[in-house]
């Protein structure tokens, strides 16, 4: 099977989500083949490997399709808005070399300390921080990894959708109880995380405690783990604490 093609078709990430789940579905060993498969290893060398976010097209007319290839940075975004990203990625003549990185949905949050919920304990990286936030400018950014924790789809944010998201909340959801905002929604499988509320929970696969969105509708093991942030002259930058957050797509 050949490697995904640097800029996906919509198709392309529906097969990325369906291959991915039916890997997770069917046992280990076969799960890790397929993953395989699908992505070339992260640890490919070819290429620049960049520690700033860096956005990745969408194949549906989206209003960060115009900065593909360029570094995020905080100034882009307007209240609520989001875009499809990539940290840790690597370039290879200005193109994301595909498989490498960790895939990321960027939002800007509407700035309400009365809403935002993250814990105080992380052990994060020196200069780095759950939301990116500057009062001055009434900026509050998130950075979240954008794989399901059912089955390992891509979620959306905010992106059109003949399927509307259900609004049976498991837990309260802030953002479209309060703002009138959807969540991150998974339109293959229906699950949705809430951004504005960061939460400690524990990935089945590895008993590893982390820091995500949290799950406010099924399915999926719990919520989708945070990335560390930073921002440098407004270019947002990545870190994680434990790669093993991040490891159950496999």
């Amino acid at each position: 099977m050949s490697a995904p093609p640097s800029k996906w078709t919509r198709r392309d990430w529906i097969r990325a989500s369906l291959i991915a789940g039916a890997a997770a579905g069917a046992g280990a060993v076969v799960g890790a083949t397929a993953y395989s498969q699908l992505f070339p290893p992260t640890s490919r060398s070819e290429g620049e490997l960049r520690q700033s976010f860096v956005y990745l097209s969408f194949p549906e007319d989206v209003w960060w399709n115009r900065f593909a290839g360029q570094d995020v940075r905080v100034t882009d975004f307007q209240d609520w808005q989001g875009a499809l990203a990539v940290w840790n990625g690597r370039f290879k003549d200005g193109n994301w070399v595909s498989g490498t990185g960790y895939p990321a949905l960027i939002i800007r949050l509407k700035r309400d300390d009365r809403y935002f919920q993250a814990p105080t304990d992380v052990p994060l990286p020196a200069g780095y921080s759950l939301a990116f936030d500057d009062p001055s400018r009434d900026l509050r950014i998130v950075a979240i990894f954008n794989r399901s924790t059912h089955l390992c789809c891509y979620p959306d944010w905010h992106v059109p959708h003949a399927i509307a998201p259900a609004r049976d909340y498991i837990a309260p959801c802030p953002t479209y109880e309060v703002f009138g905002q959807d969540p991150i929604f998974d339109v293959c499988h229906g699950g949705q995380w809430d951004p504005l509320i960061l939460e400690w929970a524990v990935n089945p696969q590895s008993g590893t405690r982390y820091v995500g969105a949290r799950m406010v509708h099924g399915p999926g093991f719990g919520p989708l783990p945070a990335l560390f942030v930073r921002a440098e002259q407004d270019v947002l930058y990545g870190e994680v604490f434990d790669p093993v957050w991040y490891s159950y797509c496999g």
